[in-house]
């Protein structure tokens, strides 16, 4: 029998079978991993607790060398974000930041540096004012992008090279990925236009550390913009659809909702 160690965070899981599922784990050195956890659709299992989504596991996982899919042998919880669980726009949150990373990444593709940014983030957003968690959303795909080699350039145009600070009308290019200036606009049809305010906040995000996302305050119709790009971006790159900010979008009003009627 070989058996490895590991860290992971829970991405989702699916049913096997009529006691047992399927565990999509992230970890650091063996990436994107698929863990039969047996019985653990039982109501007294003992992995129900390692398997919720977005639990932090240290995991004891038998290597099949037969079989497709290795099994989980035991592990222990290291943090499972209680505030990230108990707060339904939070949880909307997390959940973008696993479905990202599971439709990004590819099984058995190790990236130690996603893994360290999702565990980052996710204590984060455990943590953070809520003000900020839509920019920790935008920093974050950012640096995913970067860690995976789609990396937009953000220094100036794409085309031409001249320097962000003499631009002044802005244009992302998807096909480029990056921006334009006025100028080289042409090159690509289907541009998107945005804001120069928007441009720089962000070139800002791509060069600074997630915590100084907490530092700032920004118009709402900025983050909006930025939002726009970088999710039309995604999708361009391939990845498809994601599901989760519908969920953000729609826990978010049930909130003002109901701080209208407690107000």
């Amino acid at each position: 029998m070989i058996l490895y160690k590991t860290e992971a965070i829970v991405l989702r899981d699916y049913d096997l079978g009529d006691q047992d599922k399927i565990v999509v784990f992230y970890s650091p050195k063996h990436g994107k991993i698929k863990v039969v956890a047996k019985g653990a659709r039982r109501i007294k299992s003992r992995f129900a607790p390692l398997i919720q989504l977005l639990s932090y596991d240290i995991l004891l996982i038998h290597k099949n060398r037969k079989k497709s899919l290795d099994t989980l042998n035991e592990g222990e919880i290291k943090y499972y974000f209680p505030q990230i669980k108990r707060d339904l726009v939070r949880f909307a949150y997390g959940c973008y930041l696993v479905e990202s990373v599971d439709k990004f990444v590819g099984e058995r593709e190790p990236h130690p540096g996603l893994f360290q940014l999702l565990l980052t983030t996710l204590f984060l957003l455990e943590k953070g004012p809520k003000y900020t968690l839509n920019l920790l959303m935008r920093s974050f795909e950012l640096e995913l992008l970067s860690i995976l080699g789609y990396e937009p350039y953000l220094e100036g145009c794409v085309n031409c090279g001249k320097a962000l600070e003499l631009i002044e009308s802005f244009y992302f290019s998807l096909k480029l990925g990056g921006f334009l200036c006025s100028s080289c606009q042409g090159v690509d049809k289907e541009r998107i236009p945005i804001s120069k305010k928007a441009s720089l906040l962000m070139s800002e995000l791509f060069f600074s550390s997630l915590k100084k996302v907490f530092q700032q305050k920004i118009d709402k119709s900025v983050e909006r913009e930025i939002e726009m790009i970088l999710r039309a971006y995604f999708f361009y790159q391939g990845q498809g659809k994601m599901f989760t900010p519908h969920f953000i979008y729609s826990f978010k009003r049930l909130e003002c909702i109901r701080r209208d009627k407690e107000g």
